[in-house]
């Protein structure tokens, strides 16, 4: 996409509910990745169980970062309600502007005095993802994009979404146009809850028109088991982002990825985001349809659990309203039941993880380039490929053990500026970093 101005974002807390895994520990290590890089912004996560609007795992939800085409998703949530109380039809012909056909990529090529259908509008926003058609539907539902725009964040603010501000239709960047990872998950729930037939039009894998096909952008949908939506974004200013949902035997997982360095960074870390949600709700009672879908609620209680990383990298601040950083120290965690405490280690129990594969071979492969990017670091590391098992599945997790926990950070950091996604973690599998809360 292009953009229309320049901003960063800033560094806050995160919030685990439930027990700490391994799992749950590499998630919050990879958020960290990366975030150095000039006129990005720093990574923020959020899962969700759509079930029951319970909050399982937030990095720095409240982060305000810029949304690029995610934006797209409240056009589309307006577009929805508009044919819902037929201010739209589906077959309507709709008028396409000057200023909608010099929007600058991704786009149709749309033509001016020429017309689009709404109904073929909305998928070419789903698939594609194209500035000018986002501009089209907002001047059909708006005098100007700009009125839309102030609709949009009217609606989002009626939705929940308190911290997020539209000052477009496509996502294009503008000062002040802003969104967090929380405030995306509301609005991927408003979209599965409010409009559940249209949400479907979210797995549309490609689109036709005018002659040319036209991919779904979500790299979830043929890739990830059960994802069904809904949505990528990508400016310079924002990173790679993506809003993902996916349903199994009656569960459904909402997450939300902002700002990552890469679009593998943001893939790897999406999918580690939905196992892990789904791993915590495995035993929770399914849900038949999406209607009546709960609205997104604060967990309580060992829910409520919250724990930050101390980063070392220092991210440049957004202005935005102020939040005191939380207390340093070592923490003890309660959780499910048990109290531990994680404390920081100088020895070398630490690893570092570059995948999981289907072979020892690729496996292998992959921790060895590793070790070949970063020598002076990883030279001295020994190779373990232990084994997990997946949907049935067996896979190698690729590690270089033997590391102190400084080590195994500073290794993950140099190897997200070779776009390899990297986990810090214990040798033997446990999380044993300094927590504060």
């Amino acid at each position: 996409m292009g953009n229309r101005s320049d901003s960063l974002a800033r560094h806050t807390n995160g919030r685990l509910a439930g027990a700490v895994s391994p799992l749950a520990a590499a998630v919050l290590f990879v958020c960290l990745l990366g975030i150095t890089g000039t006129a990005r912004a720093q990574e923020a996560t959020f899962v969700m169980n759509a079930n029951t609007g319970d909050i399982i795992y937030s990095y720095q939800p409240d982060d305000q970062l810029h949304p690029a085409s995610l934006t797209k998703m409240m056009t589309l949530y307006m577009a929805f309600e508009a044919l819902g109380n037929a201010r739209l039809k589906p077959d309507q012909a709709l008028d396409i502007s000057s200023f909608a056909a010099s929007q600058p990529p991704s786009k149709l090529g749309l033509k001016e005095g020429k017309t689009i259908k709404v109904k073929d509008a909305i998928l070419a926003l789903i698939t594609k993802s194209a500035n000018d058609v986002a501009v089209v539907l907002a001047e059909a539902m708006a005098d100007t994009e700009s009125d839309f725009a102030r609709a949009m964040t009217k609606k989002a603010r009626k939705l929940g979404m308190a911290d997020t501000v539209f000052r477009n239709a496509s996502g294009l960047h503008e000062d002040g146009q802003v969104t967090t990872a929380r405030d995306m998950a509301k609005l991927a729930m408003a979209l599965l809850r409010n409009h559940p037939d249209n949400y479907k039009k979210f797995a549309t894998r490609n689109f036709s028109w005018h002659g040319r096909r036209y991919g779904n952008h979500n790299p979830l949908l043929n890739s990830y088991k059960g994802a069904d939506g809904i949505k990528t974004g990508y400016i310079r200013q924002s990173g790679y982002n993506l809003v993902g949902s996916a349903e199994r035997d009656g569960q459904r997982i909402v997450a939300v990825v902002l700002g990552s360095k890469t679009p593998s960074i943001r893939n790897w870390t999406m999918t580690t985001l939905l196992d892990y949600g789904f791993e915590q709700i495995a035993d929770a009672p399914a849900i038949k349809s999406t209607r009546g879908l709960p609205y997104l609620t604060n967990p309580t209680g060992e829910k409520a659990l919250r724990i930050a990383i101390r980063a070392t990298a220092r991210p440049t601040m957004l202005a935005k309203r102020s939040r005191p950083p939380a207390p340093g120290g070592p923490a003890t965690i309660t959780a499910a039941s048990k109290r531990q405490t994680f404390a920081s280690t100088g020895g070398k129990g630490w690893a570092v993880q570059v995948g999981a594969y289907p072979s020892t071979t690729p496996a292998e492969n992959a921790a060895l380039g590793a070790k070949a990017k970063i020598p002076d670091l990883l030279g001295g590391t020994r190779l373990s490929l232990p084994r997990t098992t997946r949907d049935g599945s067996h896979f190698y997790r690729a590690r270089l053990i033997g590391l102190t926990e400084n080590q195994a950070r500073t290794a993950c950091r140099r190897l997200a500026d070779h776009a390899i996604p990297c986990l810090a973690i214990g040798a033997d599998g446990a999380f044993k970093t300094s927590l504060f809360q």
